[in-house]
């Protein structure tokens, strides 16, 4: 995994000695915080936030109408049920997809979830025709049985391991500017910084999670730093809603 930001922007931050030194804050020690910093933030907020060009994913869907993914900017090949489908994305100008792309709140260029048909409401009528006219849901055969979108119903629906699996561009993309769409946002390399900082000043309070300043202060290191748990609160994911 390719380190988002330099172990000059911690040393800085921190203003702690040069690179060339022998000390704890080496290039070796601040790079590897940085590299445990990016992959706890994508833990703990569930998605993909690293670069991930030709990335392969699976998941089960237990036929969902849709789908949380942890964040892909293009989808390459997506296949559900052993059905390829064509992935729609805002503004494509697409009328009759297998599936639609869900962006996330801040809408940059990464999309968390894929709906495979238009929410289900109890009614006699089949959801198919929520697509519009009759040209659209039979252009796209929504209508046939054997769609994989009308696999399962009654009362019992089925779901084989890994029925969905998409294969494309995952995270953000490391070759635009930052903040640009589809870039790495500020608030993420910030996040990035701040949490590899604090790594790396953790080990003077490994014991007790306090240490001492120098002046006698007391410094505490039981919870993670309050810019690190805004980006988590505002950047995680969990299970959209789901319609059977």
């Amino acid at each position: 995994m390719t380190l988002v930001i330099d172990q000059t922007a911690v040393r800085d931050y921190l203003e702690l000695n040069s690179p060339g030194s022998t000390s704890k804050y080496s290039d070796a020690t601040i790079g590897s915080n940085i590299m445990s910093a990016q992959s706890f933030l994508e833990r703990v907020t569930r998605r993909f936030l690293i670069d991930r060009p030709g990335w392969t994913w699976a998941n089960t869907t237990m036929l969902a109408a849709q789908v949380a993914i942890p964040g892909f900017r293009t989808f390459t090949t997506t296949t559900f049920g052993g059905t390829v489908l064509d992935v729609s994305v805002p503004g494509d100008g697409k009328t009759g997809p297998s599936a639609w792309a869900i962006a996330d709140d801040i809408n940059n260029g990464t999309y968390v979830a894929l709906q495979f048909r238009p929410w289900r409401a109890d009614s006699d009528m089949p959801w198919w025709l929520a697509l519009g006219g009759q040209n659209s849901w039979f252009d796209q055969a929504a209508d046939n049985p054997f769609d994989p979108r009308n696999r399962g119903g009654g009362y019992a629906w089925t779901s084989m391991p890994n029925d969905l699996v998409i294969v494309g561009d995952a995270g953000w993309d490391s070759t635009l500017p930052v903040d640009s769409f589809g870039g790495y946002p500020s608030t993420f390399l910030h996040a990035v910084k701040i949490l590899s900082a604090f790594y790396t000043m953790r080990p003077a309070s490994i014991l007790a999670d306090v240490a001492i300043t120098p002046s006698g202060g007391v410094l505490t290191y039981s919870q993670l730093p309050s810019e690190v748990r805004g980006f988590i609160t505002s950047f995680k994911l969990g299970s959209q809603a789901r319609s059977m």
